[in-house]
């Protein structure tokens, strides 16, 4: 899809109201208040959906009332962004509920990752929308310090110059080179689910971003093989792998995480950066899909070129 058919959402703004919402897994209540705190913090009034609290076994609430959260939230012009408390499990079973049009005609900053990487893929894909792949309320600021992050964030979702160079000091490289493209990704179990769904991730010429946590080393080499033979590799720029956490075990041979990756894509020429703070980690990069960055191995930097908000 082409970045010029693609809605920027406006930038958020000092006491700007944003949605809080449960799309996935239900919410830890001591998580969801220090994440509020942290957005009241960046001088945002958080505003919660009806049905935050709301707890279905492994859902946040049935799927026809998380599907009504979020629209609602499109819907009320008060709200000016959508935040996502957490993930889990459960985005796929709402994606059908969603009204595209209804979020065309009301564009809005959106973020989230982990579960929520279906909705992302959905906002862009089949809304034209910029998503945001990042920092959740609950799930991230709730349970981690996240310190770097709480500045990025606010920085990237307030300013129209967007989110700048991005380094990743931290991170190896699995294969050296520059690339450009933009950005889609998110975990990769999702994007794997994604395949053959209405809902497939489109990654040619693309930079892509994967992420993943609690997954054996095998069950990465299944998922990327999988990926590979579904053709998503085929045509991408460059490959940003996060941090992968508690992912680096189970690999037969005594072989590590970087090896999986080097071996289910040994045929492959574009460069690979691994270890980068996107995902499940203590920090997470904010980065909006859809939207014209580029990788450089040599200073462990990608840099977002495009502009991501009005």
């Amino acid at each position: 899809m082409a970045q010029s058919r693609l809605t920027r959402p406006k930038k958020l703004k000092q006491g700007d109201a944003v949605g809080i919402v449960a799309p996935a897994g239900p919410v830890d209540p001591e998580q969801l208040e220090k994440g509020l705190r942290v957005i009241r913090g960046m001088g945002f009034h958080p505003v919660p959906g009806e049905n935050l609290a709301a707890r279905n076994g492994f859902l946040a609430g049935n799927d026809a009332d998380r599907a009504q959260d979020l629209m609602a939230m499109f819907e009320n012009p008060e709200i000016k962004g959508i935040f996502c408390a957490r993930g889990g499990y459960g985005v796929n079973r709402i994606l059908p509920l969603l009204k595209p049009k209804v979020i065309q005609a009301n564009p809005k900053v959106v973020v989230g990752s982990s579960d929520i990487t279906l909705l992302l893929l959905y906002l862009m894909q089949k809304c034209s929308l910029i998503p945001f792949h990042g920092p959740m309320i609950a799930g991230s600021f709730g349970c981690r310090p996240m310190t770097l992050s709480k500045t990025q964030f606010r920085k990237t979702l307030t300013a129209t110059a967007g989110a700048g160079k991005l380094s990743a000091p931290h991170a190896r490289v699995l294969r050296p080179g520059k690339a450009r493209g933009k950005l889609t990704g998110g975990c990769l179990t999702l994007l794997c689910r994604s395949l053959r769904t209405p809902y497939e991730i489109q990654t040619g010429g693309h930079l892509l971003v994967i992420e993943d946590v609690n997954e054996p080393a095998y069950r990465i080499d299944g998922m990327l093989w999988q990926l590979k033979t579904a053709g998503k590799f085929k045509n991408i720029k460059g490959l940003v792998v996060g941090e992968m956490v508690q992912c680096n075990n189970g690999a037969r041979g005594g072989a590590g995480l970087d090896d999986v990756i080097l071996d289910a894509l040994r045929d492959a020429s574009f460069p690979i950066l691994t270890n980068c703070p996107v995902g499940h980690g203590n920090e997470m990069w904010t980065l909006p899909w859809g939207v014209e960055a580029a990788m450089t191995t040599e200073s462990r930097l990608l840099e977002i070129k495009g502009t991501a908000l009005t």
